[in-house]
């Protein structure tokens, strides 16, 4: 789907779901391109959020929990985001946020969610991830997959 965008060396990130590629294209051009291959492909819509180089370097560098991700990087869950959390979005996941877990959002608008020692999965908060009635599109991936991502988007940036 990727190169069916215009996408070339497209790379795919283990099994996350992720690929890296090379674009001049809008960022916008993709991701409504690749959402209406999903749908002709799987007949079901899916939301894809495209980042650039500079922007995942960004959304890597904003972390508000560096020592928390070298610490767990499985409990810390990074946002990156089509457009910013609303505000309300972000005060109704927050207000979900039980004991160590914490939840900050960047000046561009990515958010992250530190669980502590909690289980992602049994947490109040992660049941709370239903962007849509939060006002807002992105996806997350853990410390460890951003990591995985980054080191590819390097790889490729020397190539």
């Amino acid at each position: 789907m990727a190169e069916a965008a215009g996408g070339t060396e497209v790379r795919s990130i283990i099994a996350t779901g992720n690929v890296v590629f090379r674009s001049t294209r809008p960022v916008a051009d993709l991701e409504r391109d690749m959402e209406a291959a999903c749908v002709a492909s799987f007949g079901k819509p899916t939301e894809i959020v495209v980042r650039t180089a500079e922007s995942w370097r960004a959304l890597v560098a904003a972390n508000p929990f560096p020592t928390e991700a070298l610490d767990n990087p499985a409990r810390l869950l990074a946002w990156a985001m089509r457009s910013p959390l609303p505000d309300a979005g972000l005060e109704r996941l927050r207000a979900r946020a039980c004991g160590p877990e914490r939840v900050e959002r960047t000046a561009d608008g990515d958010f992250y969610c530190w669980f502590g020692e909690n289980p992602i999965a049994g947490s109040r908060l992660a049941s709370a991830f239903a962007l849509k009635s939060l006002g807002a599109v992105g996806t997350n991936r853990n410390w460890n997959t951003v990591g995985k991502i980054s080191a590819a988007i390097m790889d490729m940036a020397r190539s």
